[in-house]
């Protein structure tokens, strides 16, 4: 997956810009997909209705309006989607809340639309709408915050959670320790031969995340306090993460990173959010702290906070390397999943597969479902590192 991720974004050209987006809608070409075979129940105590023969909009919601990471990932879900004859949607409130999409859903599900593909913000507070679109025959995919198990066919899962939360802590330890971005090795393998040698105050380490309630965020915080029960960091890094939350508003994400600042108990914040990310990088820079940086965000955003040449001092700013994936591609996924729903009866279950057509660089891939905790997932990458040796690549494309 990296091989092609590399492959991908090397030979993409500028994009045309993250402008954010409330309501986008393209057009749809004159013949509808076909009807098909209705997929199977997946859960929840409502009988399905008919499912969606694929004709009428289909929907993508993120959490909120204002963001280049939802933004980009419909840029991959629309270019999917129509290119196979679909009618696509972006529609995402202005208010990053459960009640704000609840609204906003059951006002679409009235309207009868063909599927939603949705980033949720929280963990509950969905039931009765979800139920009115799984009635409705509405089928429904979570990407980037899950859904719960018992509406959703299946999760698009942008990277293992594991994975996120313990590159994310490695990351940020190293940078602590003064480490540049150990190229060609495992983060974990430096840090194993590095900590012994750690002789300072306990490490401590920031957490500026989303809302309180953001499944995909607080799963990753969990994952990062596995990471931090592991033998090599006793004595050397704190177990414990100072955790503060910003919503996914620049606003309020800047009000949080004014705190770590204040309060300096911190050695390195880690934002799992672009939003949360680009507003800490902005308060550090501007309030000349020793605080460092890192965590999830796009280089466009994030160029004026990190080292943008292979000889550049990474430490002469205040996120020496952080990290993402291929946001585009992810959208990608989504689409095909839902293409598979209303064509082929994907259902979502363990062990079903999909294929996603080839896309831009990506040759024709298939997908197999996997279950995880109670739940059923597409993999679709891994996490992948920016840093000094590769930003100038990047700035322009992501």
């Amino acid at each position: 997956m990296m091989k092609k991720f590399l492959a991908l974004m090397l030979s993409v050209s500028m994009l045309a810009g993250l402008a954010a987006c409330g309501s986008k809608e393209t057009e749809a070409p004159a013949e509808a997909p076909a009807q098909t075979e209705a997929p199977a129940e997946t859960g929840g105590d409502a009988e399905p209705a008919a499912p969606s023969d694929g004709s009428g909009k289909h929907i993508f919601m993120f959490k909120s309006t204002g963001n280049s990471f939802g933004d980009l990932m419909y840029e991959g879900y629309s270019e999917y989607m129509n290119a196979l004859g679909y009618e696509t949607e972006y529609d995402s409130p202005a208010e990053t809340t459960v009640a704000a999409q609840v609204q906003m859903l059951d006002e679409l599900i009235t309207q009868g639309v063909a599927s939603i593909t949705i980033s949720t913000n929280g963990d509950t507070g969905y039931d009765e709408v979800f139920e009115k679109a799984k009635a409705a025959g509405i089928p429904i995919i979570s990407i980037d915050s899950e859904a719960s198990v018992n509406y959703r066919l299946a999760h698009i899962n942008q990277a293992e959670v594991q994975d996120i939360g313990s590159y994310l802590v490695q990351a940020a330890v190293l940078i602590t320790l003064g480490i540049d971005y150990p190229e060609g090795k495992e983060m974990e393998d430096v840090l194993a031969e590095e900590l012994p040698n750690y002789s300072g105050d306990e490490i401590v380490l920031g957490v500026l995340s989303a809302g309180v309630d953001t499944p995909v965020q607080n799963s990753w915080i969990a994952a990062m306090e596995v990471e931090l029960a592991k033998d090599m960091y006793k004595g050397k890094v704190s177990p414990n993460l100072d955790k503060k939350y910003g919503n996914d508003d620049f606003q309020e994400s800047t009000t949080q990173a004014n705190a770590f600042v204040a309060e300096n108990k911190v050695d390195c914040i880690i934002s799992p959010t672009t939003v949360g990310i680009a507003a800490a990088g902005q308060v550090l820079k501007e309030a000349g702290s020793e605080i460092k940086l890192t965590g999830l965000g796009l280089p466009s955003e994030m160029q004026g906070f990190m080292p943008l040449k292979a000889d550049d001092d990474a430490f002469a700013s205040v996120c020496p390397y952080m990290m993402l994936w291929d946001v585009i591609h992810l959208g990608a996924v989504a689409g095909a999943a839902v293409d598979a729903a209303v064509t082929n009866g994907w259902t979502g279950a363990e062990g079903e597969t999909f294929t996603m057509a080839a896309f831009r660089d990506y040759a024709e891939e298939e997908y197999t479902v996997y279950t995880q905790n109670d739940g059923t997932f597409v993999l679709a990458g891994t996490p992948y590192i920016f840093y000094k040796g590769n930003m100038a690549e990047w700035i322009n494309v992501l």
